[in-house]
């Protein structure tokens, strides 16, 4: 199996350090997960600053460990001309500076990096909607992995009022609830999701559990849990 969405670093809160790689891959080991696409952590100061958070421990973590799959986290105030090839994905999340997903910033540094895009959502927010992931990948011409796939509730009642281009996918960690989950699958069925946990905020065991609600033969089972992300970024 392969985490899609894993974050290296923890995460400083109540003169506490929330979040442990060691734990991370321990847990790992233990649920049959091989792999894990890891990015950073983006900290209180890379929201109010507006910064990116520490992409270069991505790449020099996976440089001792072949099991780990690095994404560049980016955000529009920062853009850099060209990313380490060495990067399989790219993550935007709109919290940053609160910049909509399909901001033209965006959707120009997607064309210009051309590689799959990772992207926090959250029906509940006007920025990060599942409206704005479809406006984007319309005019991209790369997967456009939806993180969290919503998260909430709204997203249930949300979803029959959208239409998706092909290119969009849907990653599992987050999800409010199984029914959710169940809806997306309906309507997209096993070649549009993705299995991912987003440790720490996240746990692998929570979104295996949630992928387990849906009672998927073995074939859809492994296109969730590896086969879509292997596919989608080359590895």
């Amino acid at each position: 199996m392969i985490d899609a969405h894993v974050h290296f670093g923890g995460l400083p809160q109540g003169g506490k350090i929330w979040g442990n790689f060691q734990e991370y891959e321990n847990i790992a080991r233990k649920n049959g997960v091989k792999m894990y696409c890891l990015t950073p952590i983006g900290k209180p100061e890379n929201f109010s600053e507006k910064t990116t958070p520490d992409n270069n421990s991505v790449i020099e973590k996976s440089k001792k460990d072949k099991k780990i799959i690095p994404i560049y986290w980016f955000n529009v105030f920062d853009l850099p001309e060209s990313i380490d090839e060495r990067y399989k994905a790219i993550k935007f999340h709109p919290d940053i500076g609160q910049i909509n997903i399909d901001d033209s910033r965006v959707l120009d540094f997607i064309n210009h990096i051309k590689k799959p895009v990772f992207i926090h959502t959250n029906e509940s927010k006007e920025y990060s909607s599942l409206l704005k992931v479809s406006n984007l990948a319309r005019k991209v011409d790369v997967p456009v992995i939806a993180v969290h796939s919503g998260s909430v509730t709204k997203t249930f009642f949300n979803l029959d009022n959208y239409e998706f281009p092909e290119n969009v996918y849907f990653e599992t960690s987050g999800i409010q609830y199984s029914l959710i989950l169940k809806k997306i699958h309906q309507r997209f069925g096993s070649k549009r999701l993705i299995f991912g946990s987003d440790y720490p905020f996240g746990d692998p065991r929570v979104s295996l559990a949630m992928i387990n609600t849906l009672n998927l033969t073995k074939k859809d089972y492994d296109l969730v849990t590896s086969g879509n992300i292997e596919r989608l970024i080359n590895i």
